[in-house]
C-alpha cells in the first residue's frame, strides 16, 4: 500500500546560525545549542507554543502511523508554500492537506478531523 501523503502548511520558525562546519564544531564541543534553538526565543511566545505543539503532534503521528504516512511540512513564506496557499486558498494555519487528488483539507487544531481524514485514505480502494 502506498503511504498517505500529509502536507502541512504552517509557518516554520527559523533560527540563525553560522556556517555548517562551525555549527558542527560548536555542537560537538557542547558550547552552544543548535541554530534553531538560538533563534526561536526571538519569536513571540504564542508562535513558539504553536510551533512546539505542531512538531509534537507531527512526531506523534509519525510514531503511530510509521511508514503508512509521508509528512511534508510546507512554510507558507517560501515560494512553493505561497503558491500552495494560492492554489488551495489556504488562509489559516496549520492546514493539513491529506491524500492524493482529491485532497482532504483540515484547517486548525482539530486532531480528530485529521485522524478521520487519515483513516479515510488508509482504507484500501475497492475493486
Amino acid at each position: 500500500m502506498k503511504p498517505v501523503q500529509v502536507e502541512v502548511i504552517a509557518p516554520v520558525l527559523e533560527g540563525y546560525g553560522l556556517c555548517p562546519t562551525c555549527e558542527l564544531l560548536l555542537s560537538e564541543a557542547d558550547l552552544d545549542g543548535g541554530p534553531v534553538e538560538r533563534g526561536v526565543d526571538e519569536y513571540p511566545p504564542d508562535w513558539v507554543e504553536d510551533y512546539q505543539r505542531l512538531t509534537g503532534w507531527l512526531a506523534d503521528l509519525s510514531a503511530r502511523y510509521g511508514e503508512c504516512i509521508l509528512i511534508k511540512v510546507i512554510d507558507p513564506q517560501s515560494l512553493g508554500g505561497f503558491f500552495k496557499c494560492l492554489r488551495y486558498r489556504v488562509r489559516r494555519y496549520p492546514t493539513f492537506m491529506i491524500g492524493e487528488q482529491p485532497k482532504r483539507r483540515v484547517t486548525g487544531w482539530d486532531r480528530e478531523a485529521v485522524e478521520i481524514a487519515l483513516q479515510a485514505h488508509m482504507v484500501p480502494a475497492r475493486e
